[in-house]
């Protein structure tokens, strides 16, 4: 239901600046962009920690992500479809304590790609929706040992895309990405993740 009411936020703030979006065309064709925003990742942890098995229910990773786009896009009367693909570092962070011991988790690096189907709403701003593939890289630290471990996905969301110019567009969307469970051997001890991410950003796309 959170995720149910995050996408309604969006959603509003998309169709309250479309009701003001200027007259500009909406970009097609081959685009990048740049983006940054807020991520939140959700850790269901098993670890044997300081001697004792320790499981924590989402666990929370916070904190800033930034990152590039490349896509190219088409329109067909008012439908909006593109292709895109990402890639984006991520400062989220949290940990696990457990008899004087600490497990320190973070989330790094991830990259995908996607699929985007929108409507025009009005002249110069549309309502999308995405869904795709995502590859997330977690490390975990613990006693001076760490380890990294990639974790594959599926990421979806909705958003929307105003027009700046012919060329410029600014997007607001969000993402969810669930990620299969992995366990491994490191820092220390034996540990077990099940990640799922939510992600707020905007950014700009330029079109040539």
């Amino acid at each position: 239901m959170k995720g149910v009411r995050k996408a309604s936020i969006v959603v509003g703030a998309v169709a309250a600046f479309a009701a003001s979006a200027q007259a500009a065309s909406m970009p097609g064709g081959p685009y990048v962009g740049i983006v940054g925003g807020y991520q939140s990742t959700a850790l269901d942890v098993s670890t044997a920690l300081g001697g004792t098995t320790v499981k924590v229910d989402s666990l929370a990773l916070t904190g800033a992500r930034a990152g590039a786009i490349l896509g190219w896009g088409a329109w067909g009367n008012d439908i909006y479809g593109a292709l895109e693909v990402n890639g984006a570092m991520s400062f989220a962070e949290g940990n696990v304590r457990a008899n004087g011991d600490k497990l320190n988790l973070e989330s790094k690096e991830t990259y995908g790609a996607s699929v985007l189907f929108g409507h025009r709403v009005v002249s110069g701003a549309l309502l999308y929706g995405r869904v795709g593939v995502q590859r997330m890289k977690a490390t975990v630290s613990s006693g001076g040992e760490s380890d990294n471990e990639w974790f594959n996905g599926i990421r979806a969301g909705v958003g929307g895309m105003w027009a700046l110019s012919d060329a410029v567009a600014f997007r607001l969307e969000y993402t969810h990405a669930f990620y299969q469970s992995e366990k491994w051997e490191g820092a220390g001890s034996s540990v077990k993740l099940d990640p799922r991410e939510n992600i707020f950003q905007a950014g700009f796309t330029v079109g040539f």
